[in-house]
């Protein structure tokens, strides 16, 4: 459970805190957060599944956590083909 942090998941506790906002979440993925919430529409997409994960709600608000938005970017620099960012705005 005590995974090493990396430096993307650093980078996002520096900057944003633990958890971020849908606007923080688009600034990091160079979106809008309007096209980030259309993306998020599509279920079928291999992203919107990933970010679905990391998803918390705190009454109103909806938050992702900095360690999961880390490794799904980890994820897509590695070159893993399973994890393929397209965002349709």
């Amino acid at each position: 459970m005590n995974e090493p942090i990396t430096a993307t998941h650093q980078y996002l506790l520096k900057h944003y805190g633990p958890l971020l906002t849908l606007k923080h979440l688009a600034e990091v993925m160079h979106s809008t957060p309007s096209g980030l919430r259309m993306a998020m529409t599509r279920k079928n997409q291999p992203l919107t599944a990933a970010l679905a994960v990391s998803r918390r709600r705190l009454g109103r608000k909806v938050y992702f956590e900095a360690s999961r938005v880390a490794e799904i970017i980890d994820q897509n620099l590695d070159g893993s083909p399973n994890l393929k960012i397209t965002l349709d705005t």
